[in-house]
């Protein structure tokens, strides 16, 4: 569609750089700024011959019945209808050949002005477009206000009955009226581009010519003189002559003329004015209609008859039956109130039709009076609004539809205020974090997120209150029942009609699942690469270890007393390496290999034997409680070394003030348990979810290995290692083996 001059001066604005943008449309003669209610921005990338969103925001977005999701990585084609597609496409592949077009179109009833221009990479090519749309229904209201405007002072000074013209500094005519032109006896065009002072008579036109001159030194005067009528005839006038100054120059002269012999051709020229405005009332898209004091028509336009559907010598003289029963003594009471010089404007109601079919109008109602100011009857002026209404109830069910969706989604989605407190959470809040759905402060808030993640989240709210950008990011929230539940964070600045931020959109998801899968991949990954380590291990580190062993014995035996201390030292050293080389083996082994039938009471009771020494050592005492438990294919070995671990651990963390180790074993229908509780000194929280992890130790000369072992020998046997504790308090290490299920290789 063409683009006027108003349209250019918004595209300057579109166009222009962002930092600069409300500054523009404030300085813009064209465009005010309480004109651009509403603003959409975003990116389009090509995709062969589509078309396709890269990123938009605005609020205008929600006014044109999206959301981001919907239009996001979306072609035209997927969220338009064909000819709409088709239309932008047109002005999109103009801006990808490297021009800025502007253009005006209309989404679900909202005019807008959109303008969109290439973004080019640092070898010229256009590789995105970057677009800009307003909402423009205010200045289109605005815009066709002035029209009408322009169209009553342009009908005003046509049909006004009084003379009216423009002369240029010459004296010769610009425009003329065609009251002014009635005078001389003329049409309008016959005087355009013709001299002035002929028309007056030839005793006076000197006398005119100082008036005239005086005018155009910039003076307004009226005089009196007499001019020629086409016919020959003189006619008495009044001019005023009135200079029309632009930039401090007289530009051209605005006369009023009037005929001062108050005869018929006065009274044609009403009959004339009066014949024009008839038309205009007989054209008008409205429907208009005139009543007597007793209710009946006396007249009525053609748009009455076809709103209606009565002709109209079937209304004149007549009450017209257009009223709803229900509405009859409200519409009676307005009437009576109009006889008594009140006037009602924009009323909207409902009127009937001949076929009894009902439709919405918006009702004017005015006086009308006589010559003597006396109420004669009334007007009516009646605007079909039916397409309207529907267009509002059609909003009003879309609105409810997304009110549906919010409240059944799964994601939990909140609005917050500029200070971070909670205005409105949806029902999935009670699902997700267990909390009921209600506003909440700010310390309300911080109570239950996690205190790592507290200050990021109101940072986050800080800079989208000043940068008016989005964001996405985790969080930790605490559930009602006390546990951390991972969310995912998408959050969006809600701009009021002047762009500032007047609320935030947070819509969030519990990827608590997702997160411990991902942790167990990782921690699979390790595995697989240590194991792939360990292998090499086997073979690039034993070989020698034994020869530098096997060599070190015998220089041992053949050293000076004063040197066994060092070849001591030496051989514990290769020990150590050989017993860390043992670990790394132990994670290339990818399952059990001997699985037999064994006891596990039988096998904890060898352990607390083996390790009793050492406990005692440290002034730690075991207790051994166990109840009777079914056999477990498992191996025996292995096992073993999974409670020796677990055991020298808790013993060690007891080694300075001593306590005692609870070694107890229960069982449920599916699972064998084995709890070791130590009163050591305890691990903290954020220790606590590093173990297992390859190389993690709080130990001066631990490698990291052995609670890694440990985990993957259990999984190995389908079970499971759980581990709490307190600082200071002690440490709860539980071993789950499945009952009946054994292993599967």
């Amino acid at each position: 569609m063409n683009v006027n001059e108003n349209t250019s001066s918004l595209f300057s604005v579109l166009t222009a750089d962002n930092n600069e943008l409300s500054k523009t449309v404030k300085n813009d003669s064209h465009v005010q700024a309480d004109h651009v209610q509403d603003s959409l921005m975003f990116l389009i990338e090509k995709c062969e011959s589509f078309f396709k969103y890269v990123s938009c925001q605005g609020s205008l977005l929600e006014k044109f019945g999206f959301t981001r999701d919907e239009l996001e990585g979306k072609t035209l084609e997927e969220c338009y209808t064909f000819e709409f597609a088709k239309r932008r496409a047109g002005s999109f592949m103009q801006a990808w050949e490297g021009n800025s077009v502007a253009y005006e179109d209309e989404i679900n009833g909202i005019p807008y002005l959109g303008a969109v221009s290439p973004v080019y990479n640092s070898e010229g090519h256009v590789q995105q477009l970057q677009g800009f749309c307003v909402d423009i229904s205010s200045w289109k209201q605005s815009e066709q206000r002035l029209k009408e405007r322009e169209q009553y002072f342009r009908t005003l000074v046509k049909y006004h009955p009084d003379g009216v013209y423009t002369l240029d500094t010459d004296g010769q005519f610009l425009y003329v009226n065609p009251a002014g032109a009635l005078i001389a006896g003329y049409e309008s065009h016959e005087l355009v581009g013709k001299q002035s002072f002929p028309l007056i008579v030839p005793e006076e036109r000197e006398n005119a010519k100082i008036y005239f001159h005086r005018a155009r030194e910039g003076h307004v005067l009226k005089y009196e003189i007499k001019i020629y009528h086409k016919n020959g005839m003189k006619v008495p006038v009044e001019v005023t002559n009135i200079p029309i100054t632009i930039d401090g120059k007289v530009h051209s002269i605005y006369g009023i003329v009037k005929d001062l012999t108050q005869s018929k051709e006065y009274e044609k020229e009403l009959n004339f004015v009066k014949d024009r405005l008839s038309g205009m009332i007989q054209h008008s898209a409205d429907a208009i209609a005139i009543f007597d004091m007793n209710d009946r028509l006396i007249d009525a336009n053609p748009t009455y008859e076809n709103i209606y559907g009565w002709k109209r010598r079937e209304l004149i003289g007549f009450f017209v039956r257009h009223i709803p029963a229900e509405l009859k003594e409200s519409y009676y009471s307005m009437v009576e109130n109009v006889k008594k010089g009140m006037k009602y404007s924009g009323i909207e109601t409902v009127r009937i039709k001949k076929d009894g079919s009902r439709f919405y109008v918006n009702v004017t109602m005015s006086p009308l009076k006589d010559e003597n100011g006396t109420i004669c009857g009334y007007s009516t002026v009646i605007r079909d609004i039916t397409a309207q209404k529907r267009a509002q109830e059609a909003l009003h069910e879309s609105n409810e539809h997304y009110r549906i969706i919010t409240e059944n989604t799964l994601d939990l989605i909140n609005v917050f205020d500029c200070d971070g407190a909670l205005l409105y959470a949806s029902p999935s809040l009670k699902t997700i974090l267990g909390y009921e759905v209600q506003p909440y402060t700010k310390s309300d808030i911080k109570k239950i997120i996690h205190p790592d993640d507290s200050n990021s989240m109101f940072e986050m709210f800080q800079k989208m209150l000043e940068s008016k950008d989005s964001f996405k990011k985790d969080y930790m929230f605490r559930h009602a029942d006390g546990h951390w539940v991972y969310l995912e964070c998408h959050g969006m600045p809600v701009l009021n009609s002047e762009g500032e931020v007047e609320s935030f959109v947070t819509i969030s998801r519990d990827i608590t699942d997702r997160r411990q899968t991902e942790d167990f991949l990782r921690k699979s990954e390790k595995l697989t690469v240590l194991g792939q380590l360990a292998a090499g291990i086997a073979h690039e580190i034993r070989n020698p270890l034994t020869s530098l062993k096997g060599f070190t014995h015998i220089l041992r035996a053949k050293a000076e007393e004063e040197d066994i201390e060092y070849y001591e030292i030496m051989l514990s050293e290769l020990d150590r390496i050989n017993t860390i080389v043992g670990e790394f083996m132990m994670l290339a082994k990818p399952q059990p290999r001997d699985v037999k039938l064994n006891d596990v009471n039988q096998l904890l009771a060898e352990v607390v034997a083996l390790l009793m020494a050492q406990a005692n050592l440290h002034s730690v005492q075991i207790a051994f409680d166990s109840v009777p438990l079914p056999t477990l294919q498992c191996e025996s070995d292995q096992l073993k070394q999974v409670f020796i671990n677990v055991m020298k651990n808790a013993i060690e963390s007891m080694e300075e003030a001593g306590g005692t180790l609870s070694v107890e074993t229960k069982r449920t229908d599916e699972w064998i348990s084995i709890h070791f509780r130590d009163e050591g000194c305890g691990i903290s929280e954020e220790m606590l979810t590093q173990i297992g992890e390859p190389f993690y130790t709080t130990k001066e000369k631990g490698t990291g290995l052995g609670m890694m072992i440990c985990y993957k020998i259990v999984e190995n046997h389908r079970g499971k290692i759980e581990v709490k504790s307190t600082l200071n308090e002690g440490t709860t290490v539980t071993i789950l083996l499945p009952v009946q299920k054994g292993y599967v290789s």
